[in-house]
């Protein structure tokens, strides 16, 4: 009885291994494609390469929509308290772009990957916009 406890156990385990895995690589940037032609990037990873701890910095991407239809951004979310984004809530018409600003502000000295989730009225999934750098130790 304590062999088939244990194996269940351990099945379900594994499965919630593979299951959080499958997730990741879902919505991991580098694999989560936007699969809409409708809307454009200038770019979707800003890379701020070494920044001085404490001292906010700022990447802005450029969304353009080329579809014949308007588009709505219904949300933006960040990942951590250390990253804000700004983004205009006007609907973008055909042909027209808008920015994503986003601000990180680091506490701790390393690497840094943060992404921010950008939701459309085009489609259900997020479309990913990465952060990446290395904060260094600033100056006081």
């Amino acid at each position: 009885m304590k062999k088939v406890f244990f194996l269940t156990l351990f099945s379900i385990f594994c499965s919630s291994l593979f299951l959080n895995a499958q997730d990741l690589a879902v919505n991991d940037p580098a694999t989560v494609k936007n699969n809409s032609p409708s809307i454009s990037w200038n770019k979707t990873v800003h890379d701020f390469g070494q920044i001085p701890q404490g001292i906010p910095v700022e990447a802005v991407f450029t969304l353009t929509n080329n579809d014949d239809e308007v588009l709505l951004i219904k949300e933006v979310k960040t990942t951590c308290g250390c990253t804000v984004a700004g983004y205009s809530q006007d609907p973008i018409l055909p042909g027209e772009s808008t920015v994503i600003k986003a601000t990180f502000n680091a506490k701790k000295e390393g690497a840094i990957n943060k992404i921010i989730k950008v939701h459309t009225n085009q489609s259900d999934n997020y479309i990913p916009l990465k952060l990446k750098g290395t904060v260094v130790k600033g100056k006081k």
